[in-house]
């Protein structure tokens, strides 16, 4: 592999203003992850901003591992650019790595569509049903990240909240983060109170936090992660 040193100057005039792709919390050519405890619904959430960017024109794949959608299908609906796969098994009898599956349609979608907007939902999910190294949350976790710079895309990704060990992990491959939290009330006109309401006889009750992590978190996180990675 032959590397590219290119001047400032150069460098400088080419690059272009990223776009803010959800509240200047996930932009354009980087990783967001969405997470959150595990009975709370991030699955209605993640499909509203791949619904509201698919309604602006841009290609979205939405990655269906959790298998939730059914319950926000009317958001789905005549919405155009939205994309959905599911990871399926081919048989009974198919032996091939669930994570392997997913990364697979992936590298296909890229190499094979214009989409280069993925929502993975969720990788906590994925690992869950995965062997090996690719059972390790943190490591799917990089896989996604790895695939996301080499092929300049933009991605979120869901997660269920784990061990601080694991979250901090994800957070450090992450470029930025959206918390969704329980015991608020969304508000009465948000579209996520309409999908809410398929919930198995649960009151909707989520917040959606958006913040940067600070420089004191990050820094504990990549410790963390490079201990991971050793």
């Amino acid at each position: 592999m032959e590397h590219k040193f290119i001047s400032s100057d150069k460098f400088f005039s080419e690059v272009r203003q990223t776009v803010d792709l959800y509240n200047n919390q996930w932009r354009e050519g980087t990783t967001a992850l969405i997470h959150g405890p595990r009975n709370v619904d991030k699955t209605a959430k993640a499909l509203e901003i791949a619904s509201d960017l698919a309604k602006s024109g841009r290609e979205v794949l939405y990655v269906n591992a959790e298998d939730r959608l059914g319950r926000s299908s009317r958001r789905c609906e005549s919405v155009e650019n939205l994309y959905v796969f599911t990871p399926e098994y081919e048989s009974i009898d198919d032996t091939a790595d669930y994570a392997d599956l997913v990364f697979e349609a992936l590298e296909q979608a890229v190499r094979t569509t214009s989409i280069r907007t993925f929502v993975i939902d969720s990788v906590s999910r994925i690992a869950a049903l995965s062997f090996g190294r690719n059972a390790s949350v943190a490591y799917i976790m990089k896989r996604l990240v790895a695939l996301q710079v080499k092929c300049k895309l933009s991605m979120l990704v869901v997660a269920d909240d784990s061990t601080k060990t694991v979250n901090n992990a994800l957070l450090a491959l992450a470029a930025t983060e959206i918390i969704i939290s329980e015991n608020s009330e969304p508000s009465e006109n948000s579209e996520y109170s309409e999908i809410s309401e398929y919930s198995d006889n649960t009151e909707p009750s989520t917040l959606f936090e958006l913040r940067r992590p600070s420089r004191a978190e990050r820094r504990r996180a990549e410790k963390l992660a490079r201990k991971l990675r050793r």
